[in-house]
């Protein structure tokens, strides 16, 4: 059930966007299930990630006449954090994004594990101040 999405972000502020994530067949095993989401410079990057976000809120949505089942995702990332990040690393133009790497990964009760979604995380410049 692995999404390919690019996020973006802005440095001035804070990231806290909605992630719908459709899927077919039965629920999720979600009791006491955790979601992670760590951003990286790029895929398969060693040591720490550049910003770990764990204990992602979410809320499982039941299938729809039109649409298959739902999870929902609510991660968070500070403006401090976003402006704290690397900058310049894979060479943007001026007023350009730097692009990252993330993952979201969930983990159930059983400590198995699913990638829930992948791409790249582009973090803006920014316009309006803080």
């Amino acid at each position: 059930m692995t999404a390919s999405l690019d996020l973006t972000a802005s440095r001035n502020i804070a990231w806290a966007p909605t992630i719908d994530l459709f899927y077919e067949g039965e629920d999720l095993p979600l009791d006491s299930a955790s979601i992670r989401m760590e951003v990286r410079l790029y895929p398969g990057a060693g040591g720490p990630p550049i910003i770990a976000v764990p204990g992602i809120t979410f809320q499982d949505m039941a299938a729809t006449d039109d649409e298959p089942r739902r999870l929902r995702l609510f991660p968070q990332i500070a403006q401090g954090a976003l402006e704290a990040f690397p900058t310049g690393l894979n060479e943007p133009e001026p007023g350009e994004a730097d692009a990252y790497s993330y993952d979201i990964v969930i983990t159930y009760a059983d400590a198995l594990q699913d990638k829930l979604a992948l791409g790249r995380f582009l973090l803006e410049p920014g316009v309006t101040l803080p």
